[in-house]
């Protein structure tokens, strides 16, 4: 049977935005990449500095969230931003209800997070608005510190910045420089949106390179150059999975089992992004939730979440029968953000994976063959082949690791020559 092709851009990825760069040598068992990591080939226009502002003209239409300060004081994380330091101790409001943790994300960029979240009235609320803020360090002393930081990248849950739907939600994504600035120095006396560069591999801006994890898509602009949909590009949070996480080894109270209660907050705010009805899956002939949801539920012993700790070994239903290639491959290099996309991507089930038994071959492991460049798509002289997985990071540990091992050992050899 003659499979579907995979629609771009994703397949197997696992980045979480950062803001910043981290840089890894890969061993000579890495294939040579195009570098198409963290884009849209195939799915729409390049985004540049004009669409990043008009992002952001659409989602900040007065300009009150310019700063880091000025985004935690008009999200109630800070009380005045007039008394905010970039460096040292983030003194949080009396009774802002945030949730803080505090790992090494070792399946992406690799960099210490410190990740703060609350919600507006509270997390329990029907439909609250969600605020989350991710800084991101080099190491846990700097963390620890609040010093050196690299970049902000924040994210809400909210409605439309016009008013227009006051009960709509979804998720605006910012970006701060290290100086905690959103606008940074264009060369020719002006700014520009800040475009982080997270793999060494050049900056790309707001909000593409966020969705290429959190799902959505970025939008072509109007005619009139403004951002469709008041900037609503389709996102969701990404869940925590603690077995992608480091910890600090020198400080106790930020220990994976001390933090265990404050993750589970942390995901019980993200689960509400995910939330959907149980629709009928065609392709697996079976009714099911949103892959998001089904993946926070079941960790935590499934419906509303009645274990206290994380269980990194759930399986799906939808996977029985297939569980070493889902643990051992579609879970460290594929699930995170399979996820957050459309129910027919969301890999929730083995048949759904299998469907795009084709694409998973010419996006994964046909770059052992070599570059193919066989577009025009980018105007840069650059490869056009896409592949996955889509962080530089990821790929390099699905082809250092056993993942790819078990990935080819699923799959027909690939014919080079075809």
């Amino acid at each position: 049977m003659k499979t579907s092709k995979l629609p771009m851009p994703l397949i197997c990825t696992g980045l979480l935005l950062t803001g910043a760069i981290v840089s890894t040598e890969a061993a000579a068992t890495v294939p040579e990449d195009p570098n198409t990591f963290l884009t849209f080939l195939e799915k729409h226009e390049p985004e540049d500095a004009v669409s990043a502002a008009a992002y952001y003209d659409a989602v900040d239409p007065g300009g009150s969230k310019a700063t880091y300060a000025d985004w935690l004081f008009q999200t109630g994380f800070i009380d005045d931003p007039l008394t905010y330091n970039t460096t040292g101790p983030l003194v949080i409001e009396p009774g802002a209800g945030v949730t803080t943790v505090t790992h090494r994300n070792e399946t992406d960029l690799g960099f210490v997070r410190v990740v703060r979240t609350r919600c507006e009235p509270n997390c329990g609320d029907p439909n609250p608005e969600i605020y989350s803020v991710i800084e991101n360090y080099l190491d846990y002393e700097a963390a620890a510190a609040r010093e050196g930081r690299l970049a902000s990248v924040t994210m809400e849950w909210t409605s439309p910045a016009d008013g227009s739907n006051p009960s709509d939600r979804f998720v605006v994504f910012y970006a701060y420089t290290g100086g905690d600035l959103r606008d940074v120095d264009n060369g020719m006396g002006g700014t520009i949106p800040f475009a982080p560069n997270l793999d060494d591999r050049g900056g790309k801006e707001i909000p593409g390179v966020c969705n290429t994890c959190h799902g959505g898509t970025p939008r072509i602009l109007n005619n009139d150059g403004s951002y469709p949909d008041n900037g609503d590009t389709g996102s969701l949070f990404l869940a925590m999975d603690l077995d992608n996480f480091g910890f600090d080894p020198n400080r106790p109270s930020l220990s994976r089992s001390t933090q265990q209660a404050a993750y589970k907050e942390t995901n019980q705010a993200v689960l509400v992004t995910h939330r959907g009805e149980e629709e009928f899956d065609e392709v697996a002939e079976v009714s099911r939730v949103p892959a998001g949801q089904e993946i926070i539920e079941g960790w935590y012993g499934g419906p509303g979440m009645p274990d206290a700790n994380f269980n990194g070994e759930f399986v799906p239903p939808g996977w029985l029968g297939a569980e070493d290639l889902y643990l051992d491959a579609i879970v460290p290099a594929c699930r995170a953000c399979h996820a957050q996309q459309e129910r027919s991507l969301d890999f929730a089930t083995y048949e759904g994976f299998m469907v795009f038994e084709d694409a998973h071959k010419e996006l994964v492991l046909q770059v052992e063959c070599g570059p193919d460049d066989d577009s025009d798509t980018r105007d840069d002289g650059g490869d056009d082949q896409s592949v996955m997985p889509l962080a530089k990071l990821t790929y390099e540990l699905f082809w250092n690791t056993s993942q790819a091992d078990v990935f080819k050992e699923h799959f027909e050899e690939v014919d080079c020559d075809d």
